[in-house]
């Protein structure tokens, strides 16, 4: 009878088999997370779309991305989630220079991630503040220099980023506090799960760490 092929007859690394389950809840925990938050944020948005504008995880789950995955994984995972539901947005999607300037914001907003994705979790939470903030300011000071209901002047831009134009119903800092919010949120709940839950669980089965 004719053996059947392995990994190794292929030259691929032969498949690690994971029977103990808190492993596999360790392994995907990460897309689990993911799905549910971006579930739970989609829903608050969609119940409160008037006072809470721009409450959305896609922001924090491109800076959460060097923490979901490694490699260029970690910026792909997002991209494809976020490219999936952008023609579902609110606005003009389909205008090129909007999707430009979004996914430039979106790429910064990963690297800064990237750079603090090794520093503790207080540090993750000003790092999501400060990418909410330069979100803001890219996406705002480009609809400022290519929206011609905003002067081309200090004051204009000053209506872009902090006040809205005459006659919005919200101001535009009330997008940016709700961006930093559900960055804030996300990645202290995405973080704390990465960082701190497995750490506890390993204490938890080992006799020398649990004492």
């Amino acid at each position: 009878m004719k053996k059947p092929f392995t990994n190794r007859d292929f030259g691929l690394a032969p498949t690690r088999e994971i029977n103990n389950p808190t492993d596999v809840m360790h392994r995907y925990l990460p897309l689990y997370l993911t799905v549910g938050l971006i579930i739970a944020f989609r829903v608050v948005g969609s119940v409160l779309p008037e006072s809470q504008p721009n409450f959305q995880p896609l922001a924090a789950l491109f800076f959460c991305g060097a923490l979901l995955a490694p490699g260029w994984r970690g910026f792909a995972i997002p991209f494809g989630i976020w490219a999936i539901t952008y023609p579902l947005g609110i606005g003009p999607v389909s205008s090129f220079p909007i999707f430009f300037t979004t996914l430039l914001a979106l790429i910064v907003t990963f690297f800064v991630g990237k750079a603090l994705s090794q520093r503790g979790i207080p540090t993750l939470l000003l790092g999501s503040v400060a990418a909410a903030g330069m979100f803001h300011l890219i996406t705002n000071g480009a609809a400022w220099l290519g929206d011609p209901m905003y002067e081309k002047s200090l004051t204009g831009l000053w209506q872009s980023v902090w006040t809205g134009p005459p006659g919005s119903p919200l101001p535009s800092w009330v997008f940016l506090r709700n961006l930093a919010a559900a960055n804030v949120l996300f990645t202290g709940i995405f973080a704390f799960a990465q960082v701190r839950l497995p750490q506890a669980t390993v204490a938890a089965q080992s006799p020398l760490l649990a004492k």
